[in-house]
């Protein structure tokens, strides 16, 4: 065989893997999406669930690196019928996401629960997690958080801007962090988010920030929460208005203590 007649023999059955390719690459992305939904089974008859996430975006603004964020999307059952939790899944390993309940029945409500782990980055940074459920119009529904761990960017004085308790110790009875407004205008603030399987409500013991002052954020542990067995990972999430980027937010986090 000459090296012509060779040459046009490969081009012959380049040509044909091509066709091939193109011909069963529906098939292979069809068998794909079923092997899927044989993992997620829906049943069509009788009474179908729908899943409510009423708030799919969640944004904790400044906050420091090296620390946990935490935030609760609620989920409700909308529908008639069960709804099944099928997975959570999150777009990093820097983010958990656990379910209080996997099975809703018709009106009820539960949380997912985001926990990011702030470390290493020092940049504004959004993730997300997607939930799997057996609601056959929504199959999966994505939430997401964004952080911003550059605090160059807060206009405002936290004092202490985080608190890392260490491991085995005891919490402070009252955690109090001092709040100071050094701009040229008044600021207002309010407490928007807390993690409350830890904390108690928190208190501000002033909303309204004239130029130059400063007010208190005071936290407690919640009566119930053994912070000698369980290792704390929670945040408080604050608005504030009246300064350049209004609305801006800002997340003060707790870490620590737990068992040695």
């Amino acid at each position: 065989m000459t090296i012509l007649n060779k040459e046009k023999m490969m081009a012959k059955w380049t040509l044909i893997s091509i066709m091939m390719i193109l011909l069963f690459a529906p098939v292979f992305a069809q068998n794909e999406q079923m092997t899927e939904d044989e993992e997620f089974p829906v049943d069509l008859t009788g009474p179908q669930p729908e899943i409510v996430v009423p708030e799919q975006r969640f944004d904790f603004g400044f906050s420091p690196e090296g620390y946990y964020l935490v935030h609760s999307f609620k989920v409700r059952n909308a529908g008639e019928g069960e709804l099944r939790i099928q997975r959570v899944r999150t777009t990093c390993g820097c983010t958990n996401a656990p379910m209080k309940k996997m099975q809703l029945e018709p009106g009820e409500e539960t949380e997912v629960t985001v926990v990011f782990n702030s470390a290493r980055y020092f940049h504004k940074t959004s993730k997300s997690a997607i939930i799997n459920s057996n609601d056959p119009v929504n199959r999966s529904i994505r939430v997401t958080f964004s952080a911003d761990m550059d605090s160059t960017g807060l206009p405002l004085n936290v004092v202490p801007r985080a608190l890392d308790i260490p491991r085995g110790e005891d919490p402070p009875k009252q955690m109090v962090f001092k709040i100071e407004n050094p701009t040229e205008s008044e600021v207002e603030l309010e407490i928007i988010d807390y993690t409350a399987d830890v904390f108690g409500v928190p208190k501000l013991k002033d909303k309204k920030l004239k130029p130059g002052k400063s007010t208190e954020l005071t936290l407690e542990l919640c009566t119930d929460y053994d912070c000698a067995a369980t290792y704390i990972k929670a945040s408080v999430t604050l608005e504030a208005k009246g300064i350049p980027g209004d609305p801006l937010f800002f997340t003060i986090p707790v870490k620590g203590s737990g068992p040695q």
